[in-house]
């Protein structure tokens, strides 16, 4: 059963929604620099005017570039379906999936039409997250412990969820009310998304269709700054340099990286650097080879090989595709 207000709300067209029909393309509504920032992170600032809690359309008639946020984020299907790729993992979702996605993921939204509607529910900080702890009975489950581990500072961040809610009809009414009271702002605005909020989490422990969560290897604090440096140098890390700046054993630290993020050393880089060429190409008129220079690979063989891995086109066939332009 639809929600006539949110149909009215959630339908009607936004000034990016307008332009993004028009142009068949992405706005870069927040003047982001890619050139120099291939996987930027979302500015915080224009999300959390008016609270802790914050709701959001996903502008339709376009993909979203790959970024990462500073905050945990929720994305609900109100309609339609829509592909994302969280971490390199692709996940679609259908009307009434929710995906709860931790801090600093790299995620990445293909294209959506006129019925595809993805609502994005914002959570700013770890004090925002801890004061919604007072609503929550003192109680472990997944969905707890996921937002223990996504409120502290000193953890890895890498975590998803994804809850299908089709026949859960509580969840569907609270996240929708939620929804609803992000969009308005009445005085009690605040109050009221909080005791929501702290309500859909309660009623989602029982809703999980897929998990990808590994807290027993996200107490290692020494490899923070390992990571953060893989992912802001990934243009010219090697594994080897890496061990040496931080005093590991290459093998050890391999296995420890493995561990912690089910992914090898390479298949961290090559991750990012695939998003990052992407990025590129959707958002510059960066050549191929120039793209190559950005994201460290000395020609475009290298290049050739990571989107035939792992888009299964090439890098032309995906610029084209993206950009309507010979590459």
């Amino acid at each position: 059963m639809s929600n006539p207000w949110l149909d009215q709300h959630l339908f009607a067209l936004n000034s990016v929604e307008q332009m993004q029909r028009a142009s068949h393309g992405n706005v870069n509504y927040m003047d982001l620099d890619y050139i120099h920032n291939p996987i930027p992170q979302m500015p915080r600032s224009d999300f959390f005017k008016d609270g802790d809690l914050a709701v959001t359309k996903n502008s339709r008639f376009s993909y979203v570039p790959a970024h990462t946020h500073s905050f945990i984020e929720l994305n609900y299907m109100y309609s339609g379906t829509c592909t994302q790729y969280i971490n390199g993992e692709q996940v679609t979702l259908h009307k009434h999936n929710l995906i709860l996605m931790d801090k600093d993921i790299v995620q990445q939204i293909e294209s959506t039409g006129e019925h595809d509607l993805l609502m994005n529910i914002l959570v700013k900080d770890d004090s925002a997250m801890n004061r919604l702890f007072d609503y929550m009975p003192v109680e472990t489950n997944q969905i707890t412990e996921f937002l223990y581990n996504a409120s502290q500072i000193n953890t890895l961040h890498n975590n998803f969820i994804l809850f299908d809610l089709t026949d859960r009809h509580v969840a569907i009414n609270l996240v929708e009310s939620l929804i609803m009271k992000g969009l308005t702002h009445d005085r009690l605005r605040n109050r009221s998304m909080g005791l929501l909020f702290s309500a859909l989490i309660l009623e989602l422990s029982q809703s999980i269709e897929q998990e990808y969560i590994n807290f027993a290897n996200n107490n290692d604090h020494h490899l923070l700054p390992i990571i953060e440096y893989i992912n802001q140098n990934f243009a010219s890390v090697s594994l080897a340099a890496v061990s040496a700046k931080f005093n590991y054993n290459t093998n050890y630290l391999g296995n420890k990286l493995k561990n912690a993020t089910g992914k090898t050393f390479k298949e961290l880089v090559d991750q990012r650097r695939l998003s990052a060429a992407q990025n590129l190409m959707i958002k510059t008129n960066c050549t191929l080879p120039e793209i190559c220079a950005v994201v460290g690979y000395e020609n475009t063989s290298s290049l050739f090989r990571l989107f035939k891995k792992h888009l299964h086109t090439t890098p032309s066939a995906y610029k084209r595709k993206v950009s309507g332009k010979n590459a």
